[in-house]
């Protein structure tokens, strides 16, 4: 068989030799061709490296520069919302049912500032009543208010928005929004704040980004 048919003929190699066999194949204006793209490439990657890297460096920094932004609007937006607020009540001293009834006061209080917020559109509602507990809880349960030896009480409170009801599996709940309260007994002067967050149950755990008011109870 003449040469040049065996050329024509000859079978394709395989997946790995296959470039190989193309360049092989290639006219030498063909071969000088792909190796100046080749190297124009190279020139091209190594010139646009540092301008590339300073556009990565760029919308880094606007990134960062916008996040920071962002939290220190949510810095701000969270210490206006959890400003303290101050009442007096009838000073209780050690008298159990005065305490109780201080307590009350300030759980008005409270249920008056969450729907004046929910009206101004700040969270949902309405809210249906305030329910407050020793803040943090006590091993014994025992309530601020029912012990004498104590000056003052510190609460974490919740204006109640809904119910859940109860279920074979789990008991009954509420849902609202979270408050922490300082009631001094002996002046009858208390503080409360609005603890930023999603509605939660009455025990908020969560710690805030923004620490709670000492005047609140912290």
């Amino acid at each position: 068989m003449p040469r040049e048919l065996e050329d024509r003929y000859e079978p394709l190699p395989g997946l790995m030799e296959l470039p190989g066999f193309v360049w092989r194949r290639l006219p030498r204006p063909a071969k000088l061709a792909v190796l100046g793209a080749a190297v124009a490439a190279v020139v091209a990657a190594i010139l646009l490296a540092p301008v590339i890297q300073r556009s990565k460096e760029e919308r880094a920094q606007t990134e960062a520069a916008a996040a920071a932004r962002v939290q220190q609007r949510e810095l701000q937006e969270t210490r206006r919302e959890q400003r303290p607020r101050f009442a007096r009540g009838t000073a209780a001293g050690t008298e159990p049912a005065a305490r109780r009834r201080l307590l009350a006061a300030a759980e008005r209080s409270i249920r008056a500032d969450a729907s004046a917020r929910a009206a101004a559109g700040e969270f949902n509602g309405p809210v249906m009543r305030v329910e407050c507990e020793g803040y943090p809880p006590a091993a014994a349960g025992a309530q601020p208010e029912a012990d004498p030896s104590k000056r003052a009480g510190r609460y974490a409170c919740i204006a109640v928005t809904s119910e859940i009801p109860a279920t074979s599996g789990n008991r009954s709940g509420v849902l609202g929004h979270p408050y922490r309260a300082r009631i001094d007994f002996r002046s009858g002067r208390y503080a409360y704040c609005k603890v930023r967050g999603r509605p939660g149950e009455l025990a908020v755990k969560a710690t805030p980004s923004v620490p709670v008011p000492a005047v609140c109870g912290g």
